[in-house]
């Protein structure tokens, strides 16, 4: 009976140390981040790849305090109206508008989506990429939000 709670104690030990590394590694998803001009911060998803049509590009979640953008390398086209943010099951956020040729913003639903996101396992991020001929239609790439209500609080307390 002692070597059986030797054995079932080294597997717990084991199943703990696993589960304390898995939860590190999921708050690194969201990384909070000083913001351009040195004011404020930002909050920022780890890399997720997805393809433009044509090759693969790198997107990002970025959370600023006053709206939620997805930027990509590769250049934005919201010609259809079909750029947005979903957060589980939920309904598609369609995007406010593009700030850059590379960044769709959020800001109308600012307050909406980042409750969707402290509620939610994963957003999915509907991108569609310029040049609009030959037309490759819209593409996603998923986002873990594990972390992210952490995240958000110290994003909160950064000024």
């Amino acid at each position: 009976m002692a070597r059986w709670s030797g054995e079932v104690r080294g597997i717990v030990q084991v199943a703990l140390v696993s589960s304390l590394l898995v939860a590190g590694d999921a708050t690194a998803e969201w990384t909070v981040k000083p913001g351009a001009g040195g004011t404020g911060c930002v909050l920022e998803s780890s890399a997720e790849s997805l393809s433009d049509g044509y090759q693969a590009t790198p997107a990002r979640i970025r959370v600023d305090g006053k709206s939620v953008s997805v930027s990509s390398s590769s250049v934005l086209d919201p010609g259809f109206e079909d750029i947005g943010l979903a957060v589980d099951q939920e309904a598609l956020v369609p995007m406010d508008r593009v700030a850059d040729p590379r960044t769709a913003v959020f800001e109308s639903r600012y307050e909406a989506l980042v409750e969707q996101f402290k509620r939610g396992v994963s957003a999915r991020a509907q991108l569609r990429f310029w040049p609009t001929w030959p037309a490759t239609g819209p593409h996603a790439a998923t986002f873990s939000l594990i972390g992210f209500t952490r995240a958000y609080a110290q994003l909160a307390g950064c000024r």
